[in-house]
């Protein structure tokens, strides 16, 4: 029985049978809907409606499909069957290069690819001709061997831990990734306030903390955003990170995708009582319009500024430029430049009707409705990409080594020459890997060298 099941385990045939059986259970995962894709709420009504069917799905896990105990079973059997078929070809592989076989008669050479006759050989010769072609030469009694980039199959077992690695990274990637996009403005501290996630498959959502202390945008020609230095504190001190510079912690990073406005607005009534507030992360750089509702109104956002080179605690030698631009006549309009006499052109409206249309500075208030809006601060705010993907270093390792295997077996083919002497004449045969007509061109001229 212990044999029967380790036969199949080593078999080709069984690989393509679990290669089908994934296959079906990914193209599955597409069908049935998956309780992490439609959520609670939406879960519970496809099951009201279906709920024979949902059961048994259930039952079987098909609902979390890429989770379920069959999905994980045929997991471990694929990864089980590499490890047997790579255990087979390994010592064949280990042993050709490490270990020395002579031609044991005329016909083990006859049987090459190449085979030559060579009459009243000169057999030192021979083997100095062979060692100046790159051959490592090796006698025995009245044979040799002859071997040229003798270790260049073990490239193949280099490939094979490619691919399992390939396999295992994408395997550990597809389960663990997470994704998400983070709104922060200068000032706030991230704590976990997802916005949009892509949960992963196995585990939690990440966790961690920082705060963003500021946000520092460089601009061309005024208002063209051409750079961004965004600082924050984080548990192991003060880092700066930029668009192509993410905040890393371990294999979760933070990278920032683009930034805007986030101005301080206030609602008070006719007491002067102020009944709410917040710092408004708002799509209005560039000319944009953006809503925001507060108190039960909504309120449409023009935004209009001027912009200053004197920022405090930043002086103009520290900007980050590119080097390219250090070089051009930019420089002087490319650098952090501080907002100053920030105003917004706000519509009030209320029930889908106009109340109001007023152009607002820094400080100042529009007054509706026995209430009025108050421009009481600005900040800029971020929006972070957010990725963590524990399979990537895996992957990488796994490409990295099957090129260096490619590069080794191609350009590095193993060339073996064979002979036996007999009756003063030489029976030598050949045969190569890869590029077999340019092997057999030099085989031809290697045995007119020996003839000679």
């Amino acid at each position: 029985m212990a044999g029967a099941i380790l036969k199949t385990l080593r078999s080709l045939r069984f690989t393509i049978f679990l290669v089908i059986c994934l296959a079906a259970i990914f193209l599955l995962g597409l069908i049935i809907p998956q309780k992490s894709l439609l959520g609670r709420d939406m879960y519970l009504q496809w099951k009201q409606r279906n709920i024979e069917m949902v059961s048994f799905l259930d039952a079987i896990k098909f609902t979390d499909i890429y989770v379920s105990p069959i999905t994980i079973g045929l997991w471990i059997l694929f990864f089980l069957n590499l490890i047997f078929i790579m255990s087979n070809r390994i010592p064949l592989i280990w042993n050709r290069c490490f270990r020395v076989i002579f031609p044991a008669n005329i016909d083990t050479v006859k049987n090459s690819k190449h085979y030559e006759v060579i009459d009243s050989p000169n057999m030192e010769s021979a083997k100095a001709i062979l060692e100046k072609e790159g051959y490592k030469v090796f006698e025995k009694d009245n044979a040799f061997t002859a071997v040229k980039n003798r270790f260049s199959p073990l490239a193949t077992i280099l490939f094979h831990l490619s691919f399992f690695l390939l396999l295992i990274g994408g395997v550990v990637s597809f389960y663990t990734i997470f994704k998400a996009e983070v709104e922060l403005a200068a000032g706030e501290t991230f704590e976990g306030q997802y916005r949009w996630t892509k949960s992963p498959k196995l585990g939690d959502n990440p966790r961690t903390r920082f705060t963003v202390e500021a946000i520092i945008p460089t601009y061309y020609n005024k208002t063209v955003p051409m750079s961004l230095d965004v600082v924050l504190q984080t548990k192991s001190g003060r880092e700066v990170i930029g668009i192509n510079k993410p905040y890393k912690e371990g294999p979760l990073s933070f990278v920032v995708k683009n930034i805007d406005i986030a101005p301080l607005f206030l609602i008070k009534d006719k007491n002067g009582k102020e009944i709410d507030g917040a710092y408004i992360k708002l799509n209005v750089l560039g000319g944009k319009d953006d809503y925001f509702i507060m108190a039960g109104f909504k309120f449409r956002a023009i935004f209009y500024t001027d912009y200053s080179a004197e920022m405090p605690g930043y002086p103009k030698e520290k900007a980050n430029l590119p080097q390219a631009l250090k070089q051009t006549p930019m420089l002087e309009e490319a650098q952090p430049k501080e907002v100053v006499n920030p105003a917004f052109k706000i519509d009030v409206l209320k029930d889908g009707k106009l109340l109001k249309t007023e152009t607002i500075k820094r400080g100042e208030s529009i007054e509706f409705d026995d209430y009025s809006l108050i421009f009481a601060g600005l900040t800029y705010w971020a929006k972070f990409y957010v990725v963590k993907e524990y399979g990537l270093g895996i992957i990488y390792t796994g490409f990295t080594l099957m090129v260096l295997a490619l590069v080794i077996r191609f350009i590095f083919p193993r060339r073996d020459i064979k002979g036996v002497l007999e009756n003063n004449r030489l029976h030598i045969g050949g045969r190569g890997e890869f590029y077999l007509l340019i092997f057999e061109e030099n085989f031809k001229r290697l045995i007119d060298t020996l003839k000679i």
